[in-house]
């Protein structure tokens, strides 16, 4: 873009009505965005980037992967035809040698169990009486970690004490994962490959079969999530994942019920589900979301670092200093996403997506669809820390003032070639050439720059929502 004068928006900088960017003069030009931070459009990333082939290894299919875990074919009936598997657990069942999980590992267990009702049609009630299957959890020291079987008439999950991890599992925790991972064998998934710790050492290169053989993909897997080039920074997932909810849902269908309201995960959760609700900085962030319907929202509002949030189906994120930490499930559909205070890369879908970068040079791309980009306060796009919109459609999508018009008390809008003192007044400029547009505003009457956005492509008086009276004045 040309350049702009930071200290006011005044004649030597003029936009006319038609939104035509005339020629800049002055000792005080300088390019808009400059302390911006270079780098390559996020927003152009593929669903998947980790995706890969490592020694050489092939990129499976969602569909693949689930039908990798269900090659045993084993699965518990729905006896009554209801099209639910209704399952009844115990914690007081003890044989020799073997103890009863103490309170933590019953509630950890019990959060274990709802992940999985919450992705696919099985339920789980303690002490049932009618039951087309039945679970026993308890300490054991016989197996390395923990086991899982599967039966038709009773299931068992076993752990081993000796470890703390078991003794006290904890959200986003091995202990937790483990739990996990063995309800997904007493319900019939196998592991992602054909390997298991009691044949012998089992190692990526010689034991995954494809490429995303790792824990970002299914908690049914052995190995680290580094092998995709994704860092959970020593986080485990608490429920199921992209390829564990695929499988769960070929075998046993779909819960459409779990969440099929308006959604909030992250911050300012409204799940009631610990793993997908974030409370301070330092929660991390390791889950896959299945959501049932409504208008829901990814919140990373409370980090910090850079981000990438992606609203596509079968995609992952990067958040809150983790890579590739935050997957949405196939068939998913998220309407919203909201940043943080670093430069994040916001990446909407083909639904109308509102999306809020937050502080921060940030850059967003709405993908199909009516978009609206959403401000509540002056530091979401400065001179120098511009946000970019980088597929803006004129006349579809529109960028919301509106909360930051009430946080200043500015109760009219007006649109100006020039900066005349008054708050409310914002100029928007084009130039043709380049292909590239930009927003200013003034939110105290001081006639500076308060606010700064930039955009691929035009954008019109009408693209511009303050649910203020708007008027014009062009000199």
């Amino acid at each position: 873009m040309a350049n702009v004068s930071r200290a006011a928006f005044n004649s030597s900088h003029v936009y006319d009505p038609v939104n035509q960017l005339q020629t800049v003069s002055g000792s005080q030009q300088q390019s808009p965005g400059v302390n911006a931070p270079a780098h390559l459009d996020e927003t152009l990333r593929v669903d998947d980037p980790h995706a890969r082939a490592s020694f050489h290894k092939p990129s499976w299919s969602l569909a693949d992967m689930a039908r990798q875990i269900d090659r045993r074919g084993r699965r518990l009936e729905d006896h009554n035809g209801d099209h639910k598997v209704r399952l009844s657990y115990t914690f007081n069942e003890i044989a020799r040698n073997e103890s009863k999980f103490n309170e933590t590992q019953k509630d950890q267990a019990r959060r274990s169990m709802q992940a999985w009702a919450d992705v696919a049609r099985v339920t789980f009630e303690e002490e049932a009486v009618e039951s087309e299957g039945r679970l026993r959890f308890v300490n054991d020291k016989t197996p390395a970690v923990a086991d899982g079987l599967f039966s038709h008439r009773q299931g068992r999950v076993r752990v081993n004490p000796s470890y703390a991890d078991n003794r006290v599992p904890t959200v986003n925790g091995f202990g937790r994962h483990t739990l996990t991972h063995e309800i997904g064998h007493t319900l019939g998934a196998a592991h992602t490959g054909d390997y298991d710790t009691t044949r012998g050492p089992v190692t990526y290169p010689e034991h995954a079969t494809y490429a995303q053989d790792s824990r970002a993909y299914s908690v049914m897997s052995y190995f680290d999530e580094s092998h995709t080039h994704q860092d959970f920074k020593g986080q485990y997932a608490s429920s199921p994942l992209m390829a564990d909810i695929a499988w769960s849902q070929r075998v046993y269908g779909a819960n459409h019920q779990t969440r099929n309201t308006d959604t909030t995960y992250g911050f300012n959760s409204n799940t009631q589900r610990d793993d997908l609700s974030l409370n301070s900085s330092r929660d991390g962030a390791v889950f896959c979301v299945w959501d049932g319907g409504g208008n829901d929202t990814l919140d990373f509002s409370g980090y910090h670092q850079n981000q990438v949030i992606n609203l596509r189906a079968g995609s992952f994120s990067d958040v809150g200093g983790l890579k590739g930490n935050v997957s949405i499930a196939n068939g998913v559909t998220l309407e919203n996403a909201i940043g943080g205070s670093g430069h994040d890369v916001l990446i909407g879908n083909d639904a109308d997506n509102r999306l809020k970068g937050g502080a921060g040079a940030d850059h967003m791309r709405g993908g199909a669809g009516s978009d609206t980009f959403v401000y509540d306060d002056a530091a979401d796009a400065t001179l120098y820390a511009p946000d970019q919109l980088m597929d803006f459609v004129s006349g579809q999508d529109k960028i919301d003032i509106s909360p930051l018009l009430r946080k200043h008390d500015i109760r009219s809008l007006i649109f100006i070639n020039q900066f005349t003192g008054r708050a409310g007044e914002v100029g928007v400029g084009y130039d043709p050439q380049k292909d590239e547009s930009w927003v200013v505003l003034d939110l105290t009457g001081n006639g500076e720059i308060d606010f700064f956005l930039e955009s691929r492509g035009p954008i019109g008086f009408g693209d511009i929502i303050g649910d203020v009276p708007v008027s014009y004045h062009f000199t």
